[in-house]
């Protein structure tokens, strides 16, 4: 039988902030102040609020409808759902479409600005330029993290608040007058035109499957968002308004440029250049990363064809969706003018947006059984009804060029679906779908209140006798229950449901792990359930699986290598052994017996620990003995018998620590020149070593050393290292207080 496959969630509300205002402070603030200036006059100001305000009524709906339906595709998914895969066709297309014009205003507003230090051939030349090595960097797959956007952001926020706060000083009441210079019919031209400023807000629903509580993540993320956004959009342009002439601010393609030269000079303008640098290649390379998601979701449901949908065998990415998309935007970069990209993309956003606060009627009024969103929009259907009437207003105010694009979108969508779509799609596919691609833990308390351990296993025919040492463990428990996880990675421009749905060879390659590791078990007797996850960071997808299923302990294979610089123990580890709520064991297998075990104790927390789990191990094991070893530096200012004292002492407070009950052990302790030699030199005359983990501070590690590491480096033996619950002591004090009391060997 093939294993259901997980789809794991890694976002969490940091990211989701991140990548909503990553989306949204790209070319709408960068480029279109002064354009929209032209359009409006000084109203510019109040024409951001308002595309702000009348984003709002979407952002509540897409809130809703993520908490419902948290699948890839996003707004398409709400809308094919509610509507029908007509209106989802429209918005799949037309979503599609604004992303690729707002990454080719991404790209053209990047290269204004970049010009402003740098004799540039023409703009559009080097735009072509670079969005041809974003569409490469998307195809290969180059890892992009969550972890790096948020760091643009923060960079982009902080530049940009500091711009507002030393420009404050510089505005001039009379820029603003007359306000109203471009009349109502200029303010709605400028806020059509600025609206595509907004667009990532809702971008975030495109990879709602991946987010971490969703319930509570996703609407928070979104407000949070939008509201911040608003407000540093207004507060720029203010500034904008107020310290740049009127005519010389109109129709500028880089106005933060304009305004910080004449006061901070050339600083001023390489800090400018590098936020909008930041923000709008960023901008441009999400684009194109985001866009592979919506023909994912529409070849899915069988209303494009699949090929757009292709993962490449080579790269793993979904190079189709990529190069042409990408190929749209170097066509639109080189035909359109800057105005008319930004005017289309909104003409494209608002039509989606008209339909998702439609969609939200449609479930509240349907009340499907399974719908069960757990955060509902407030003012419903004011809202809704305000975010349909506006946006069809804002449709009438537009241009040619934009308005054919909004209302051909909506024409074409419906024409493709029924000359394409509806022949091809599956009458039944909405409830096949959202069983096949369902991205949710669900955890069933128990009563009898297992003990549960997760064991991350990447091939069952390496890592045998790492399985027998599980097994070994399981069983000396009368109550556990262990659950082996096998992870399949993908890279970031591939979504997690496209690898199901498109990549069957792994999938298919993933089952067979799985049913090895299950026919190992059931060879070693012992009970387990078994996952196949999908995601892009083990380390993440680990930790969330140990607070989803409340385990209480996590047990890792090692190699045995160390890593010389970032990590110790390897990326996959490091993060697992400092951050897991619950017990960690890091073994190195090398036999498949226990055998004559040794415990090495010492100061650290986790010596209790590890006795605790020899213990288990070999008291039902035959042919099995147990020794706990304490090895004490002979270079100290005291006597050696002075020093022998301490480290009987030391076993003892330990073994009454652990309340090991009746049981046969050895014990010694052992006075060395070089502790860590004398340590390896021990553990090679045992069949399997264990060690509690080192201490994480640094000043624990200057004063202790690293030596489970060494340990489980070198030995040749079955080695763990393992640690408690329990945290490691983070002060210096803290640390004087435990080693110099009664009981310092816990």
């Amino acid at each position: 039988m093939a294993e259901k496959h997980t789809l794991e969630r890694e976002l969490g509300l940091t990211s989701i902030i991140a990548i909503s205002m990553g989306a949204m402070i790209g070319s709408g603030i960068f480029i279109l102040p002064g354009l929209a200036m032209a359009e409006a006059g000084p109203a510019v100001i109040l024409a951001f609020v308002i595309a702000g305000i009348l984003v709002f009524p979407a952002a509540l709906s897409i809130a809703e409808l993520g908490t419902a339906m948290p699948e890839a595709g996003g707004d398409y998914i709400f809308i094919e759902r509610g509507l029908g895969p007509a209106a989802g066709t429209v918005a799949g297309l037309g979503t599609w479409l604004m992303l690729m014009f707002k990454g080719a205003l991404a790209l053209v507003g990047g290269m204004f600005y970049l010009e402003a230090i740098f004799a540039l051939p023409p703009v559009e030349t080097v735009a072509v330029i670079i969005g041809t090595i974003l569409i490469l960097v998307n195809v290969f797959g180059v890892k992009q993290t969550g972890g790096l956007q948020s760091i643009m952001v923060v960079v982009m926020v902080v530049i940009l608040s500091l711009f507002v706060l030393v420009s404050l000083m510089n505005v001039e009441s009379n820029q603003f007058f007359p306000f109203f210079d471009g009349g109502f019919t200029g303010l709605m031209t400028a806020t059509v035109m600025v609206l595509i400023s907004y667009g990532g807000v809702t971008k975030v629903a495109a990879v709602a499957e991946e987010i971490k509580n969703p319930d509570r993540n996703l609407p928070l993320g979104l407000m949070l968002s939008l509201i911040v956004t608003t407000i540093l959009y207004a507060l720029i342009v203010f500034v904008l308004v107020g310290i740049i002439d009127g005519e010389e601010l109109a129709g500028s393609n880089i106005p933060m440029v304009d305004a910080v030269e004449p006061f901070f000079g050339y600083i001023g303008v390489v800090l400018i250049v590098l936020a909008a640098m930041l923000a709008l290649i960023s901008t441009a390379n999400a684009g194109i990363l985001t866009a592979s998601r919506y023909p994912f979701a529409l070849s899915r449901d069988k209303l494009i064809p699949e090929f757009f949908a292709h993962i490449s065998t080579r790269f793993n990415t979904p190079i189709t969706a990529i190069l042409v998309t990408g190929g749209a935007m170097l066509i639109i970069i080189l035909l359109l003018p800057v105005e008319d990209i930004a005017k289309t993309a909104g003409s494209f956003q608002i039509v989606v947006y008209i339909l998702v606060n439609v969609t939200i009627i449609a479930f509240r009024v349907r009340k499907p059984l399974w719908y069960q969103p757990k955060f509902k929009s407030p003012a419903y259907p004011y809202v809704q009804l305000f975010g349909i009437l506006s946006g069809l207003y804002l449709l009438t105010q537009m241009e040619l060029l934009p308005l054919v694009g909004g209302v051909g979108i909506f024409i074409f969508g419906i024409l493709w679906y029924y000359s394409y779509g509806r022949k091809r799609m599956d009458t039944e596919r909405s409830s096949i779908i959202r069983e096949t691609i369902s991205t949710s833990y669900e955890y069933e308390p128990s009563t009898d209140q297992p003990y549960r351990i997760i064991v991350p296993i990447a091939n069952p025919n390496s890592q045998g006798n790492l399985l027998r040492l599980v097994a070994s463990i399981a069983n000396s428990r009368e109550n556990a229950e262990v659950i082996v996880v096998n992870i399949d990675l993908v890279p970031d421009q591939t979504a997690l449901a496209q690898e199901l749905q498109f990549n069957p060879e792994r999938v298919k390659k993933q089952d067979e792990l799985v049913a090895a590791i299950r026919s190992a078990a059931k060879e070693l007797d012992f009970n387990l359930e078994t996952r196949a996850l999908i995601g892009r960071n083990v380390s993440n997808i680990v930790l969330n699986m140990i607070e989803n299923e409340r385990a209480d302990e996590v047990i890792l294979g090692w190699k045995g290598r160390r890593k010389k610089k970032k990590f110790v123990l390897g990326s996959n580890i490091d993060p697992i052994v400092k951050n897991a709520p619950c017990k960690v064991a890091l073994i190195k297998p090398f036999s498949q017996k226990i055998g004559d075990t040794v415990v090495f104790i010492g100061t650290g927390p986790h010596s209790i620990t590890a006795l605790k789990r020899a213990v288990v191990l070999t008291r039902d094991e035959p042919d099995s003995s147990l020794t706990l070893v304490n090895i004490q530096n002979r270079n100290q200012n005291m006597s050696e018998e002075k020093i022998r004292m301490n480290g009987e002492f030391l076993l003892r407070q330990v073994i009454y620590d652990s309340d090991i009950g009746d049981i046969d052990f050895k014990q010694e302790v052992v006075l060395a020149e070089d502790p860590r030699k004398e340590m390896l030199k021990k553990a090679n005359r045992y069949d399997t070593v264990l060690i509690g983990a080192s201490r994480s501070s640094g000043i624990e590690r200057a004063l202790f050393g690293n030596f489970p590491e060494y340990l489980g480096e070198n030995a040749q033996a079955n080695v763990i290292i393992i640690r408690g619950r329990e945290r490691s002591f983070r002060s210096g004090w803290q640390l004087i207080r435990k080693l110099y009391s009664p009981k310092s060997t816990s």
